[in-house]
């Protein structure tokens, strides 16, 4: 490798590439970008690792002249174009995970556009670290936390300390401690394999060393955050919780991780003498653009960018001043109240478009609350937990009604609410078909809606078939309620 100078030993063309790669595709979905900002950017936090890991990638990428033999292929174009629609299709139904789980991939794409999908593989490696960065490795949370207290469980008692263990809970003398979800070590493991893979990939040639490295790391990341959780636990008990080592403990772990990092390095150093003679990052190239290479490096991008840029000047063309809410005769007699959602008890999360109808049937007072999204996005959105049709719900089942499907349930006021999902023409009632209409009608952008009928019987309310009985007509009409 030529290391004549620093600006010889990294390619300049691959870094621009991939800097302008990166930056259309943030560009193409700055909502996905955002959320990963607002992961990264938490300190002492599981993925507060993600820019480093990004800023290492990018290093390893443009100063490792394997893989930098350019041979345009216009293969991964179809392969962007899928990109692109997964990001759509989790878009509409607002699964953030799966549009984060896209970005490595169109990265990768770009590359192979590049250099051809023989020598993009040999990325493989620093592009597949990426997902080290990403949400999906949340599933490992539980496992760990119920290892770590397994552990610690073992120690407390192995040095005799008084506790009484029960679960994530730790009660002694002087106060409970818990191993929640930040004492599983998520956050060291992941920073540990990075720190595995990266020197592998970068000083190791034999797989089997490559795979030890990569396992001592782990090992010692795991066994770093139990000691780290074992120490806090001593002194909690020894300053009798009042250490502030027991408050704030992020830069103890990271203290501690350091420390066995240097063993690490020590280890590894012994496995690079094991190892065959070392290529390096091979010679710089002569990378020459050329109109095929930079033809099939735009049109990758385009295939990925085309859908998501499509959907956001779709759903944005929505016009609030438009929408209007038809009632059918059965609900004809409720009137326009001045009351918002609040108001009645209901919760939608950054709706768009909500209006409250009010009025009375026998003895029964009605009240009809419709609120409708016209752009969804994270959190601001139809199918939500914190959404809720009614304060203080309880029991809620699904009932039928002359051969309709509606929610319904009780509250803590004594009401009984009845509930369903509208997007654009089709009526669902649960939040799995909520997601699966939205899915369906992906390139018409339907206004989606829940319809909200609150029964206020003064406290008297049977259970919720009784009323329905008796307001049949008006439940069906919920069926029948149009927005647009």
């Amino acid at each position: 490798m030529d290391t004549s100078g620093f600006f010889s030993s990294f390619s300049g063309k691959a870094l621009a590439i991939i800097i302008a790669v990166l930056v259309i595709t943030g560009l193409a979905v700055p909502d996905t970008y955002l959320t990963l900002h607002t992961l990264w950017s938490k300190n002492n936090e599981t993925y507060s690792h993600g820019y480093i890991l990004l800023m290492f990638v990018i290093y390893v990428l443009v100063t490792d002249f394997r893989w930098q033999k350019f041979s345009p292929s216009f293969w991964p174009v179809p392969l962007a174009l899928g990109a692109g629609l997964v990001w759509l299709a989790a878009n509409a139904v607002q699964v953030m995970l799966l549009q984060t789980l896209v970005l490595p991939g169109v990265l990768w794409c770009a590359l192979a556009a590049m250099v051809g999908i023989k020598n993009s593989l040999k990325t493989l490696v620093p592009i597949l670290s990426l997902y080290l960065a990403l949400p999906i490795m949340d599933v490992l949370i539980v496992p760990l936390q119920n290892l770590t207290t397994w552990v610690n469980t073992k120690l407390i008692h192995a040095v005799g300390i008084t506790a009484f263990i029960d679960g994530y809970d730790i009660h002694m003398p002087y106060g409970v401690m818990r191993i929640a979800h930040g004492c599983a070590g998520l956050n060291y493991l992941l920073a540990g394999v990075c720190l595995g893979v990266f020197y592998a990939y970068l000083n190791l040639q034999k797989l089997s060393l490559q795979l030890r490295a990569v396992a001592l790391i782990v090992l010692l990341s795991l066994v770093g955050n139990w000691v780290r959780v074992f120490l806090l636990i001593l002194i909690g008990y020894e300053s009798k919780m009042q250490s502030e080592l027991v408050y704030e403990h992020g830069f103890f772990g990271w203290v501690i991780f350091a420390i066995l990092a240097v063993f690490f390095f020590f280890y590894a150093k012994r496995l690079e003498k094991k190892d065959g003679e070392f290529t390096g990052s091979g010679d710089k190239p002569e990378l020459k653009l050329n109109g095929k290479m930079i033809g099939a490096l735009v049109a990758t991008m385009v295939a990925f960018a085309a859908l998501p840029v499509w959907w956001n000047q779709n759903t944005s063309q929505t016009n609030q001043d438009t929408v209007e809410v038809n009632l059918p005769s059965s609900l004809e007699a409720l009137s326009v109240a001045k009351n918002d959602l609040a108001r009645i008890g209901a919760k939608y999360e950054g709706h768009d478009f909500s209006k409250v109808f009010t009025g009375r049937d026998t003895d029964y007072r009605l009240t009809l609350a419709v609120a409708s999204y016209f752009k969804q996005a994270q959190g601001k959105e139809l199918i939500y937990y914190a959404n809720q049709p009614a304060a203080g719900i309880t029991g809620k089942v699904k009932i039928t009604v002359d051969g309709k499907p509606v929610n319904a349930a009780l509250t803590r006021r004594g009401q009984v609410v009845f509930w369903i999902y509208r997007i654009g023409d089709e009526v669902v009632t649960s939040e799995l078909d909520g997601k699966l209409a939205q899915l369906k009608q992906i390139f018409s952008s339907p206004v989606a809606s829940a319809l909200i009928l609150q029964v206020d019987c003064r406290g008297k309310c049977g259970d919720p078939e009784e009323v329905a009985g008796a307001l049949t007509p008006q439940i069906k009409a919920l069926y029948n309620t149009k927005v647009r």
